[in-house]
């Protein structure tokens, strides 16, 4: 006797459902080698656009339109494992470019990757990537341009450590996901992955989550949705498209935002010939060498240089004088005014004498003493003056800290590290490791 229809239909979604439970059934592995030798190159671009929210007066913020294009294109290798979490995370990249463009109100900022800084280290830390270069240290700007929410190494730092069926979800470890968003302290994380698919070898899934923590001392929240193809029969995570919002507070070293970003990127194994050669991965050490933090600055408006560890931060540059702060754990620890004095003849520059009483009516009623006034020894020919002045401002105890440096040729430049009485152990010299660093070009 044939079945009726209704037993039919049912026949049939019976055969349907047992095949689909036929090829999704089983566990996956959604890893790659770990100690893989294979070089990728990856395609990335980024769209963003919101609010940039900048402080007019006290508790008023003027809001601006905001829109960011980036795109980078390289090629990188993973390096051994330097420890557990974050610092398993590690590979050395090679940038064919990176650019961005970014437009606030009415005013364009195009950025580009210099091209001696083109190889970088990338470093897996819980406050996001460490990424410095081989042989240049970067600039902050090329460190904002590099910085990827959603990089592929901090993705593949958040896939489960253990096979996985489809439907099944994993939490990503808090180091994971703080690395993912990069949030510099995070107070709050609950990112998940879950595999939604698989299909012809081609594992789909999907992160969700939010992470709220703060960003060099502004209160930060990051909600993101995301989905990611991982590769199955060749162990490659392939690509990702990102949905990213963020909210950020305004800082002593930068403005708020409220963001949404879309990052897609395409990850692929490179032909043999694009690979790092061994010789390369051996000579990068498994812990950064202390250079590695360093960053430098390069004037936009006059012809010299210097070198600033990464809690140092660029506030303003005008033809005038370029400004530095130094925060620490959300702190304001010194501010940092450069100016360049009118060059003098070779061989000449302020008298000592002059540059102190400069400095004694540029203070006025605020200085309390002179503590100190020495010439500092140098070894490449610069001439370094250094004053100490104590004061007090609106009933707090502060310490000026100012230089006089002046080149052979003549060419000057001052600095002047502002800094309570209570930070200056904080401070720790680092206002002369800066100076010390000063290069006229």
């Amino acid at each position: 006797m044939l079945p009726s229809a209704p037993s039919r239909l049912l026949l049939l979604l019976g055969v349907v459902v047992f095949s689909s439970q036929d090829v999704l059934a089983g566990s996956f592995s959604l890893r790659e080698p770990i100690n893989d030798k294979r070089t990728f190159t990856v395609e990335v671009q980024v769209n963003a656009q919101g609010q940039l929210k900048t402080p007019v007066k006290e508790d008023t913020a003027a809001e601006l339109p905001l829109t960011v294009q980036a795109n980078m294109k390289y090629s990188e290798r993973r390096l051994p494992a330097a420890g557990r979490d974050d610092r398993a995370w590690r590979g050395v990249r090679r940038y064919t470019s990176a650019t961005s463009k970014i437009v606030v109100k009415e005013q364009t900022t195009q950025l580009s990757l210099a091209q001696r800084s083109r190889d970088v280290v990338a470093e897996g830390q819980r406050s996001g990537l460490l990424l410095y270069s081989r042989d240049m240290p970067l600039r902050r700007q090329d460190v904002d341009l590099l910085s990827l929410p959603g990089d592929p190494l901090a993705v593949l730092a958040a896939l489960p450590s253990s096979d996985v069926e489809v439907g099944d979800t994993w939490t990503v470890p808090e180091w994971a996901a703080q690395m993912f968003v990069g949030v510099e302290a995070a107070t709050s994380s609950k990112l998940t992955g879950k595999l939604l698919t698989v299909k012809e070898d081609i594992a789909t899934l999907q992160f969700q989550g939010e992470v709220a923590g703060a960003t060099t001392g502004a209160a930060t929240k990051v909600t993101l949705n995301g989905t990611a193809e991982f590769d199955l029969k060749n162990s490659v995570l392939k690509s990702l498209k990102l949905i990213q919002q963020e909210q950020r507070g305004i800082s002593t070293v930068s403005p708020g935002m409220d963001v949404t970003a879309t990052i897609r990127w395409e990850r692929q194994v490179a032909p043999s010939n694009a690979s790092f050669s061994e010789q390369v991965v051996e000579r990068i050490p498994f812990d950064p060498p202390e250079e590695a933090d360093l960053l430098l600055f390069d004037s936009r408006h006059w012809d010299v240089a210097l070198m600033h560890d990464r809690n140092w931060h660029v506030f303003q540059e005008i033809p005038e004088v370029s400004v530095l702060r130094l925060v620490e754990s959300g702190a304001l620890i010194s501010q940092c005014n450069i100016a360049r004095i009118p060059k003098m003849a070779a061989g000449q520059h302020v008298a000592p004498e002059t540059f102190e009483r400069d400095i004694k009516v540029s203070l006025g009623d605020q200085l309390s003493e002179i503590v100190d006034a020495t010439e500092v020894p140098t070894d490449d020919g610069k001439y370094i003056f250094r004053v100490v002045a104590a004061g007090n401002v609106n009933d707090l105890d502060m310490v000026w800290l100012y230089y006089l440096c002046a080149h052979p040729d003549g060419r000057q430049i001052s600095f002047v590290f502002a800094v309570e009485q209570s930070n200056l152990e904080a401070l720790n010299s680092r206002d002369l490791k800066l100076v010390e660093t000063l290069e006229f070009k």
